[in-house]
């Protein structure tokens, strides 16, 4: 398992928002948390290579968290079941699922859409101004202010 994490720039007190990026790939991981940790510099990024470890921090930290891009084929827990449960349990935090599959192709995906389970998705592969333009976008989405801090 791989771990990595990076601090934002502007991490002050409260404000302070964390990015999680989730995929079996290590080559993956290491390439998003470097490519963010250095273009969006309003968040922490962590970066997992383990879905049920992803989820574990999640669940320690998850007043911080603020987005969490996940791979939809990862083993143990898929990417589909791992935003379900984030979202369970902090409906306000935005979710990227990303994928080279056909993403019409899983019905699991297209209920989780309509309920609000996945915010946006990413085709890979993607390029990396478009990775940053939509964590920008997702992280501009987000509301913490309205949410109850469990």
């Amino acid at each position: 398992m791989c771990v990595l994490g990076c601090r934002g720039a502007l991490d002050i007190g409260s404000s302070k928002r964390i990015v999680g990026v989730v995929d079996d790939e290590i080559d993956i991981t290491t390439l998003f948390h470097d490519v963010l940790c250095e273009n969006v510099l309003d968040a922490s990024v962590y970066a997992f290579n383990d879905p049920v470890a992803a989820l574990k921090h999640f669940t320690e930290n998850k007043s911080d968290y603020a987005l969490i891009i996940s791979d939809l084929r990862m083993p143990g827990l898929n990417g589909l079941e791992l935003l379900k449960k984030v979202k369970g349990d902090k409906p306000k935090v935005r979710t990227i699922l990303m994928s080279a599959y056909n993403l019409e192709d899983y019905p699991t995906y297209q209920k989780y859409m309509k309920e609000g389970v996945i915010d946006s998705t990413i085709e890979k592969p993607v390029t990396i101004n478009r990775l940053c333009q939509r964590v920008k976008d997702e992280l501009n989405a987000y509301e913490p202010k309205i949410e109850n801090k469990k």
